[in-house]
């Protein structure tokens, strides 16, 4: 049984749980870790008693002993030259770093305590020793997901991939005269699916929405749910990276009734029916309990810190390091090549962590004057837009507001959307209500 990630905070224990969750504990909940990481069968539950709802952490330039997620960029090599890359992928990079750094890389993240980890690119598997990496990833205590476009995700390579890896692949469109992404091959992906079912792998797509792709959303989320697949995530394409030099794909407010129609639709192939347990308020994706095979909350978990503290989850709970090895405190800094914090060629990553974030650390919500006045914030929407280089991107300023303002009138919508589900009781699903026979009994 492997050992559950964990690091040591002033605030208590951050661990991830049996069950997906991802909590403060009680330094008391020791002996119960220790009896996990020993091989004895631990519920979940039983952490119960230990977690810490309301932990004590020093608010002035708060940040976790480590990342709880962090990002690793293998190389910026890709086989498709996607409009709205915030990457801006095309080339492997001249100085990426070795095989060898990146593995070491992944041994530090361990010994630091890091909960979640996130192989990127580029396209990983463009990465000649993808697989490689990938595996000694596996052998790791941190829960591992693998972003692809799918196409280079051969079966030989899947085959050498310890089973139960979770990978999201990502696409926008089935039509590829519509694409963004460049030579994007939707029978493919279908086969590569296939593939990584074959094999025992953990499959989700992840659809950026963008205006040339809104009609094709709901033909992904029925095809993924005809054939067992997991609900896909809905992504908004934002103004960074080389979707700044492509506006034409960004949504506009004059679309925003015409794109929720299809999001509400989307979101609704996945709904059950009333039950008496609805998802939590302000958690309208949250997976059902059978479900948690899918669901690691270390997202959720930053969010919740962010509302806590006031502060934003990047640089404090979350680091991305890009393929050169320089490290940002997320993938919209990267692009931006904001807040660079230093190089882990140069540096190791735990002194970078401890020492090499203040500017950004030195921000909170308080430094943001738009949002008292915003609609968005008037009426109680937590908004994770409160970005300084998507401000920067839109405002010329930091400090103003990452949101389009499509991006707003749709918080708005889908906000009383969810109010609306919430109140009648409805259930969103991570896998499909009901399963095709093709699909039965396949243990998806």
């Amino acid at each position: 049984m492997p050992r559950l990630p964990r690091q040591e905070n002033p605030g208590g224990i951050v661990c991830l749980l049996p069950d997906g969750r991802v909590e403060f504990l009680d330094p008391a909940a020791r002996s119960l870790l220790e009896r996990h990481d020993n091989g004895e069968s631990v519920d979940a539950r039983e952490f119960d008693e230990f977690v810490i709802n309301s932990p004590l952490v020093p608010l002035e330039r708060f940040h976790l002993t480590a990342p709880a997620i962090a990002f690793i960029e293998t190389t910026n090599s890709c086989n498709l030259r996607c409009l709205h890359c915030y990457a801006d992928s095309a080339v492997r990079r001249t100085d990426e770093m070795s095989t060898e750094r990146i593995l070491r890389l992944l041994d530090e993240f361990e010994e630091m305590g890091v909960i979640q980890v996130f192989l990127t690119g580029g396209e990983v598997f463009s990465h000649r020793d993808a697989v490689q990496i990938i595996q000694h990833a596996r052998t790791k205590s941190f829960s591992t997901q693998i972003f692809t476009n799918g196409i280079l995700a051969t079966e030989d390579k899947l085959a050498g991939i310890p089973p139960g890896q979770s990978f999201f692949v990502s696409f926008d469109t089935a039509d590829p005269v519509r694409t963004v992404r460049g030579k994007m091959d939707f029978p493919l992906l279908r086969t590569t699916f296939d593939t990584m079912h074959k094999y025992g792998h953990i499959v989700r797509t992840a659809i950026s929405v963008h205006r040339n792709n809104i009609e094709d959303a709901l033909e992904i989320f029925e095809w993924c749910a005809e054939h067992g697949y997991p609900r896909p995530q809905w992504l908004e394409t934002h103004p960074t990276g080389r979707a700044l030099l492509h506006p034409h794909i960004l949504l506009t407010p004059a679309e925003v009734d015409r794109v929720f129609d299809v999001y509400r639709a989307c979101m609704e192939r996945y709904t059950d029916a009333p039950t008496e347990q609805a998802a939590p308020d302000g958690d309208p994706l949250a997976p059902r309990q059978s479900e948690t095979i899918y669901a690691v909350d270390t997202v959720k978990f930053c969010q919740r810190l962010e509302q806590a503290t006031g502060q934003e989850k990047c640089g404090r709970t979350i680091t991305y390091v890009s393929s050169n090895g320089d490290v940002y405190p997320c993938s919209n800094c990267m692009a931006g090549h904001r807040y660079g914090a230093g190089n882990i060629t140069e540096r190791s990553f735990a002194e970078i962590w401890r020492n090499g974030f203040d500017d950004i650390r030195d921000i909170t919500f308080d430094d943001y004057d738009a949002c008292r006045s915003c609609d968005v914030a008037q009426l109680g929407t937590w908004c994770q837009f409160r970005c300084p280089p998507l401000s920067a991107n839109l405002h010329g300023d930091e400090k103003v507001c990452g949101a389009t303002e499509y991006l707003q009138q749709f918080m708005l919508r889908t906000e009383m959307y969810w109010r609306e589900r919430r109140r009648d009781n409805l259930t969103l699903r991570l896998s499909p209500p009901i399963l095709p026979a093709s699909r039965a009994g396949t243990g998806r």
